[in-house]
Formats: C-alpha cells, structure tokens, sequence
C-alpha cells in the first residue's frame, strides 16, 4: 500500500485526518491489450495499527494513531460476494450473509489477499 506508507503523498494532498478513516484498495487493473479490466490477485498486508501524519496547519494533534475495526473482504471469483470482518469490543466477527461467527485476528491475515475496503478508527 503506497499511500499508507507514503507521507509525501499525504503532505501534498493537505489532509486533515477523520476520526474514521476509510481505505479503497484497487484491486482492478485496465489491460490494453486485453480491452478490459482485470483483477489484480496480489496479496496485500495490511496492518492492525496505522500511524499517520496530520498535515493540516489548523490542528492541535500533529500525528494520530488509528486500529482497524473492520474489512470488506471480496470471495468468489464467478459470483460476487462480499463478507465482513468486524471488531466487536475485543473480539473479531465475521459476517457472511445470515452467519455471524467469533473469529481469531489471524482470520484477518488469511483474508488479506481479498481484502477491499479497510475501516480504521482514530484513537484520539
């Protein structure tokens, strides 16, 4: 993830850090020669704790720590569905249609290669 590492991107862009932050990962590529887009299958890690960077000139907090609270993760390749994973106190839940299960944080890991949109929350 390029922008989670990157604070030259942040620092241009001016961003005033929200208490929830919300992350779309592209995971479609558009292949010239193919006339089309296609899915990008590479696995990306991301991480339970984001440490980022205020750059806005008005605020009082100079930097600020988020955690993860909750993942869309993609399944299926011919049929689209979606799941989530979700911090419920200190416990993960997953949820799959009409199933809500209790799951371990390495579940999340396991499903970071169709992780889609990651939902971190400030501490602050």
């Amino acid at each position: 993830l390029k922008l989670l590492g990157s604070s030259n991107l942040l620092t241009l862009m001016k961003v005033k850090l929200p208490m929830i932050l919300a992350l779309y990962l592209k995971k479609f590529k558009y292949m010239d020669q193919l006339h089309r887009y296609t899915k990008l299958s590479y696995q990306v890690v991301f991480p339970l704790k984001l440490h980022l960077f205020n750059t806005s000139g008005d605020t009082t907090n100079p930097d600020r720590m988020y955690d993860l609270v909750a993942v869309v993760v993609h399944c299926g390749r011919l049929i689209c569905h979606y799941i989530a994973i979700v911090k419920s106190h200190d416990f993960w839940l997953l949820f799959d249609d009409d199933i809500v299960e209790k799951i371990d944080v390495q579940a999340i890991e396991e499903n970071s290669e169709s992780g889609y949109i990651l939902f971190y929350q400030s501490r602050a």
